[in-house]
């Protein structure tokens, strides 16, 4: 008996690495509900939005002030002209980096 079949576990692994794959940007960043990205295109004016869901590869999104929702691709989400950068918390507090204590203790 050696023709092994794939049980249910094992093939809801490789769905869920599959899946994985997909939200996965060039980066290597996996997108995830909650995560804000800004629109990197100049028409936008720095708009930036929160992941609802994702799932095959499509991110649901919705602008900060819940008025517009869209659905990009996940292989748009990198840094490119028309593509997305993903907002690191320390950019949160009034639009602006942070300095890190590593950098504030040196000064």
């Amino acid at each position: 008996m050696s023709d092994a079949v794939p049980t249910d576990a094992s093939a809801q692994d490789d769905d869920a690495q599959v899946q994985q794959e997909k939200n996965t940007t060039r980066e290597g960043i996996l997108v995830r509900p909650g995560q804000i990205w800004e629109d990197l295109d100049t028409r936008q004016n720095q708009r930036r939005v929160v992941i609802e869901s994702v799932a095959d590869g499509e991110a649901q999104v919705r602008d900060h002030y819940g008025t517009m929702h869209s659905t990009p691709s996940v292989s748009r989400m990198h840094m490119h002209s028309t593509g997305f950068r993903l907002v690191e918390p320390g950019e949160l507090k009034y639009g602006a980096p942070t300095a890190s204590s590593d950098e504030t203790a040196q000064r």
